[in-house]
């Protein structure tokens, strides 16, 4: 249930993010021509206000530099290591899973894909099967990580989590 809640604010924001956006270049493209022109500038300069607001917070949050991979290889190894210094969050997650599935000590895979830029696309388990709050928490964890740029498109990159008991 404590998904719910938060699937509502990321739904609330993104709707929010798109609504200022429609607002924005309707009243950029309303004001292109003839005497609306200041007003098109003062309503620019306020969605840019608003970003500018937003931007400190976001900065507080981004991610640290995203270096450059210069082959797929390079790009690999080091998503694998920007997953394994946040593993903890990552274990928070599959903990999660285990419990809310009933599966106290099963092997939990999850395939994650990075673009281009370093952005985390999505995170998966394995043949097709899907589980939202797992791949909401694991993106949420993941959000800060320091994936690299490459020219290699979509690199995709597979973890598995288990535990040993003794």
């Amino acid at each position: 249930m404590s998904s719910r809640p938060l699937l509502f604010t990321v739904a609330v924001a993104l709707t929010s993010v798109v609504a200022a956006v429609v607002v924005a270049c309707g009243a950029s493209g309303a004001g292109g021509g003839g005497p609306g022109a200041p007003s098109a500038t003062s309503a620019k300069e306020g969605s840019d206000g608003g970003a500018a607001a937003s931007a400190p917070a976001a900065a507080d949050a981004a991610p640290p530099p995203k270096p450059f991979a210069g082959s797929a290889a390079e790009a690999t190894q080091l998503i694998g290591a920007a997953v394994d210094k946040n593993a903890a969050a990552v274990m928070k997650c599959v903990s999660e899973y285990r419990a809310r599935k009933n599966l106290p000590h099963e092997r939990v895979t999850i395939s994650m894909g990075i673009d281009q830029e370093g952005r985390l696309l999505g995170a998966t388990l394995p043949k097709g099967k899907t589980d939202t709050p797992l791949s909401e928490c694991v993106q949420a964890a993941l959000a800060n990580a320091a994936f690299p740029r490459s020219h290699s498109g979509v690199i995709s990159i597979t973890k598995s989590y288990e535990e040993i008991v003794q």
